[in-house]
């Protein structure tokens, strides 16, 4: 149940990411160079300026996925006073600064700064760009549970196809099965990855492509054995003898009975598509930057955590063991609810 809490919270982090993020910004990549590299639980008074970069012909669904910025932008400080040109700031470089009244989001009537300074907290800190850690974390797990949930659609599909056909209907089916699954044992799930990435290009649709291609191997021989398990039942051989179709025996019979085991292997699954998106990040063959990853998170900033700034590189790591966890957490939790057990033969 641990497990299971943790995934949905992360699910509805990464859902609604976007209306949740303190930097909303595509790819939560608003980079403020003044306030890079700070701890955790920072804060900083920030001065509200116009931002022409706001794009109105953005629809409510396209900043859902992809984010957009704001019509104001906020401009970290350590202090501000009104003066004859308009506002004198501090930066964070000590250096002063005049802000013109036209710069302002909000109409400068000469006196009131109350309107026009906010303070920003950074709950997790900032990176060596200055940008949200948090903000960028939670796009990260975006990005890992979407590679995860189309690369387990992707390997169920795949798997238990070509498992079902073999374990139902033998012969030189089967052999043909076995085949395939061994030859896929032998070579490396990451190594294969790499080379349909390196075959096809980077990109998101690659790499769920490319780790779903690379796990159904084990789903094809847990179906495979549990539909030569059940075939042999009365209710299959009943079916039979009235006339009922192969292909109707085998995915309206036969398959729904194996539910089970093939939640079981879905949630190892997710774990590991997770781990492998993850790492493929972390090399440098995953999503390209400024796309947050935990991988490429991690990668960016895995020095600091001998440089006094451990936090950059244990936040992601932390992250990414967490979601593994949960996921084989509930697998294991799913195999003693089914009463699962091994049924490759």
């Amino acid at each position: 149940m641990g497990g299971l809490l943790f995934i949905v919270m992360t699910a509805l982090l990464a859902i609604f990411a976007y209306f949740l993020v303190g930097d909303s910004s595509p790819n939560a990549n608003n980079q403020k160079a003044e306030i890079a590299l700070k701890s955790p639980n920072f804060s900083s008074q920030v001065i509200i300026l116009r931002n022409n970069r706001f794009d109105q012909k953005k629809s409510v669904f396209d900043r859902f996925l992809n984010g957009a910025e704001k019509p104001y932008d906020f401009y970290p400080i350590l202090d501000a006073r009104t003066v004859a040109e308009g506002i004198e700031v501090t930066t964070h470089y000590n250096q002063k600064k005049i802000i013109k009244p036209k710069e302002l989001y909000a109409e400068y009537d000469g006196q009131n700064l109350t309107t026009h300074l906010k303070n920003q907290k950074f709950w997790l800190g900032t990176d060596r760009y200055g940008r949200s850690i948090s903000s960028r974390l939670i796009l990260g797990i975006r990005i890992s549970l979407l590679v995860g949930l189309l690369a387990v659609i992707i390997s169920l599909f795949v798997g238990t196809v070509i498992g079902a056909m073999g374990g139902y209907f033998g012969g030189w089916i089967d052999r043909i099965v076995i085949y395939l699954i061994n030859v896929m044992w032998s070579i490396p799930t990451l190594l294969l990855v790499f080379a349909i990435v390196l075959a096809f290009g980077r990109g998101l649709g690659v790499i769920f492509l490319a780790v779903g291609l690379t796990m159904w191997v084990d789903v094809a021989r847990i179906v495979r054995g549990q539909v030569k398990k059940i075939k042999e039942e009365q209710f299959v051989q009943a079916a039979k003898s009235v006339g009922v179709g192969e292909y109707n025996i085998l995915f309206r019979h036969i398959l729904p009975n194996i539910i089970g085991p093939i939640l079981v292997i879905a949630a190892a699954n997710f774990a590991t598509a997770i781990l492998i998106e993850a790492g493929l990040s972390y090399l440098g063959f995953g999503v390209r930057p400024p796309t947050p990853s935990i991988g490429n998170m991690l990668n960016e900033h895995y020095g600091y955590a001998i440089t006094g700034k451990p936090i950059l590189a244990l936040v992601p790591a932390i992250t990414i063991m967490l979601m593994v966890l949960s996921f084989n957490l509930l697998g294991s939790g799913l195999r003693d609810v089914f009463d699962v057990k091994d049924g490759g033969r």
